[in-house]
């Protein structure tokens, strides 16, 4: 057999060693190059479902005392604690697996259940600040309420003992007219409302004294209250 002289043989394996880097950067490169693939969030109907079941019985403790229970405000409030750690338990586990679940996985209806039992999960308000946190996210993504944004934001405020910024969650006076309590720079507070798309403070106000007063009508008519007091609305 003839061998070759080691001067041809050593340029050859130089040449293919060259050719094999510069192949090697091209790939490289071209990985490094490459938007991540999104991945397709899927409709979870089954998640719907029970966060709408959820969210019923959410509501029925949220209200007064009713059948058995009725009048009696003690065990009511023992039995709305219970059933809203039991929510939040559930809700946990959702946050830990996917997140905060927007419009795409649960719709609009899916997300507002979910946001409301958030809400009411005071006994926890760190936790309610972590969600918040994933919740402003999935709103400036338009795949969740910002309205949500302003009343959980409120809503963790007054449960760590600081001033709301968009003045939601709101009491009655003597006059059963409603009004807030504790609200940071209460001059601006209708330009934050309206960058998240909600109507004036007034208004807000206003909504609810109106329906404070047609839901107690009666009751208020023999405390000598005929007709609900409102704010004026700014032009």
């Amino acid at each position: 057999m003839r061998i070759l002289p080691t001067a041809i043989v050593r340029p050859t394996l130089y040449l293919i060693s060259f050719l094999f880097v510069i192949s090697c950067k091209e790939v490289s490169s071209t990985t490094v190059e490459k938007e991540p693939i999104q991945q397709e969030v899927l409709f979870d109907q089954e998640l719907a479902a029970k966060l709408n079941t959820m969210a019923e019985v959410d509501q029925l403790y949220a209200g007064i005392p009713q059948g058995k229970h009725e009048g009696d405000w003690d065990t009511w409030m023992v039995l709305r604690d219970s059933v809203n750690r039991s929510h939040q338990k559930f809700l946990k586990s959702i946050i830990d697996t996917i997140g905060y679940p927007g419009y795409d996985r649960i719709g609009e209806a899916g997300e507002s259940d979910f946001w409301v039992m958030v809400q009411h999960s005071d006994f926890d308000p760190a936790w309610q600040e972590e969600v918040l946190a994933l919740l402003i996210v999935e709103a400036k993504a338009n795949n969740a309420s910002s309205e949500h944004v302003a009343l959980l934001t409120d809503r963790v405020r007054v449960n760590t003992g600081r001033p709301q910024l968009y003045g939601t969650q709101r009491h009655f006076n003597d006059l059963q007219q409603a009004y807030i309590k504790n609200l940071e720079d209460r001059e601006h507070v209708n330009e934050r409302r309206a960058a998240l798309g909600m109507e004036t403070l007034e208004e807000y106000l206003n909504e609810a004294t109106l329906l404070h007063f047609e839901m107690n009508k009666e009751q208020f008519k023999k405390e000598g209250i005929t007709t609900p007091i409102l704010y004026p609305v700014p032009e």
